[in-house]
């Protein structure tokens, strides 16, 4: 199962990614004001971020090796 990271656009945030797992939405990541990438696990929340990094090649690199070793449960 491989990860995939889609842009989505939204006009709350200046960038954002979704995380999908085969197909299934299982967070995104958000780029904030002083620039560093949030990744923000679960398609629900808008909280809490579970990784912070401010490159964004790093910050998919750390996600895909978390959740691709991670069993799908949303």
């Amino acid at each position: 199962m491989s990860v995939e990271f889609l842009e989505r656009p939204t006009m709350e945030h200046v960038f954002q990614l979704e995380v999908r797992k085969s197909g299934a939405l299982i967070g995104h990541i958000r780029c904030d004001e002083k620039g560093f990438y949030q990744y923000y696990r679960g398609p629900l929340n808008q909280l809490i971020y579970e990784f912070e990094d401010d490159d964004l090649d790093r910050m998919k690199q750390r996600v895909a090796a978390r959740e691709e070793s991670s069993p799908l449960t949303y």
